[in-house]
């Protein structure tokens, strides 16, 4: 009983039919970002590997027009002058959009930062010149599940060609090394150790064997890593830094919400899980939270990277009287799979949930359409990246654009997303540091950083005390479409904790 292919990310996402992880492997991850993506082809792959520059020219702080909310929090930090009260989305001081002199300090995510009259210093550290920045990326590209991750490179590129096109930050434009662990530790730590000496640091990767690179990363403290981790060796790493932190438990949230709508289901608990380890990982630590509000899990496989039928087990939980089919540390075509022989099998327990990975685009077509899947739960830590959110988070709008300019035939998911929001991180840490930027000065703003969001793509995030958290969307399949459930009027669901684990 183990898992392959699976890693569940927690939460915490592809060029055509990739996944994401959802949630990010563990806790937050362990039920936040569960399972890992779909598969992506040949093309997908090889989109992932070319590291593409950004393009066309844009202006960014300096003399002009900003824009940007009013007075209110300030999650950027770049300062700004002119007409107007700062440039980005952030939110500044004073009046932040229309003309008018004044200066201001609220540059969020999403604009560039201006060359200052003195220059940017040129070459200040490994991976920078005068005109660029370069930074690598390590996933698992091919190996046993071709294209597992390619959102990673994917969604951090994305980012990159808009910044670009922005102008860049302080005169230099962003670039990408991207390499393929092969879903092997020995080839994730060997990639680490061959860019190191010439990116100045790491961002939006995405790899089940992060903890491997993690021992180079351990050896070089000044090299930053703004990637989600899947293990807790990579995620307890000084120089590490993302979105959603990777944590010891797992968030009680959806598992109460769950409980509350069906008692009777939660005492007869099945699941599947990858048989690697931090797929394995995480499932202990969900385990231990659904255990601790009531949950009984009366059967558990962990499955080989090999395996592609699931139709033993399905027989299995149907003999065994399991109710309540859970998938969070599976990988998203793997759950697919057991829902089409679930369907095949008529195997109708009271729930079936899921995790963030298994909100992608294709998943649902995947796993047999609507027929098989309408009224089946996933619990994601995301804004709806697919679309559904883009009239209220215009993140969500500004990502699938740069996206699809990207990758036409790529289908969005988790690692995507979640790499896509890793990245705006990086450069906001980029503007915080200043022209004369190091990477002793990155991971310095990295620590300055308190709250963070994404402009809403993600729950706000405690990024320098790298605080799990416990925010969560329920969404509902029906009709071959997800829906939001019992959501808030704006912004996550925030019920329950995020539960440590007891040793």
């Amino acid at each position: 009983m183990t898992s392959q292919k699976s890693a569940q990310l927690g939460e915490l996402p592809m060029a055509k039919h990739v996944p994401w992880k959802a949630t990010v492997v563990v806790a937050l991850v362990a039920i936040l970002l569960p399972a890992c993506g779909l598969r992506a082809d040949k093309q997908a792959v090889k989109a992932a590997t070319q590291a593409a520059v950004g393009r066309g020219t844009g202006s960014g702080t300096g003399t002009g027009t900003a824009s940007g909310p009013g007075t209110g929090t300030d999650l950027g930090s770049a300062a700004g002058s002119g007409t107007g009260t700062g440039t980005g989305t952030g939110t500044g001081t004073g009046t932040a959009s229309g003309t008018g002199t004044g200066t201001g300090t609220a540059t969020g995510t999403g604009i560039g930062a201006a060359a200052p009259a003195g220059g940017n210093g040129g070459a200040t550290d490994v991976g920078v010149t005068a005109d660029s920045i370069t930074v690598g990326n390590v996933s698992d590209l091919g190996g046993p599940v071709p294209g597992l991750f390619a959102g990673g490179p994917n969604g951090t590129q994305a980012y990159f060609n808009y910044i670009n096109s922005q102008g860049g930050i302080y005169g230099r434009k962003l670039k990408l090394k991207v390499a393929d662990d092969q879903l092997q530790c020995n080839q994730n730590q060997a990639n680490y150790e061959n860019m190191i000496g010439s990116v100045m640091g790491f961002v939006g990767s995405w790899s089940l064997y992060d903890n491997c690179g993690g021992q180079t990363l351990a050896k070089h403290p000044d090299v930053f890593n703004i990637s989600q981790a899947l293990t807790i060796d990579a995620e307890k790493l000084p120089n590490t830094y993302n979105l959603a932190p990777f944590g010891e438990g797992a968030i009680t949230g959806p598992p109460l919400y769950f409980k509350a709508k069906f008692p009777n289901a939660i005492t007869k608990v099945g699941t599947l899980v990858g048989d690697v380890p931090a797929s394995v990982q995480a499932w202990t630590f969900q385990r231990q939270t659904l255990e601790s509000v009531g949950y009984k899990v009366i059967y558990e496989n962990r499955f080989p990277a090999a395996q592609s039928n699931f139709t033993a087990d399905v027989v299995r939980m149907q003999s065994q009287g399991v109710q309540f089919a859970i998938g969070t540390s599976i990988n998203a075509p793997d759950w697919a799979i057991f829902i089409s022989e679930a369907a095949q099998q008529n195997f109708h327990p009271q729930v079936f949930a899921a995790g963030s990975a298994m909100y992608a685009a294709g998943w649902i077509d995947q796993a047999g359409g609507p027929k098989a899947t309408d009224g089946h739960w996933f619990f994601t830590t995301t804004a709806m990246f697919l679309g559904e959110d883009s009239g209220t988070v215009p993140e969500v709008a500004l990502y699938l654009k740069w996206m699809k300019q990207a990758y036409p035939n790529f289908n969005s998911d988790l690692f995507a997303a979640s790499s896509w929001a890793n990245a705006a991180l990086f450069v906001e840490a980029l503007k915080r540091a200043g022209p004369k930027v190091t990477r002793k000065g990155v991971l310095a703003a990295l620590a300055q950083i308190h709250g963070f969001n994404d402009n809403g793509m993600t729950p706000t995030t405690d990024v320098a005390a790298k605080t799990p958290g416990h925010c969560y969307y329920i969404l509902q399949a029906k009709g071959g479409k997800y829906l939001k459930m019992d959501a808030p009027p704006v912004g996550f669901r925030c019920d329950g904790i995020f539960r440590p684990y007891q040793h």
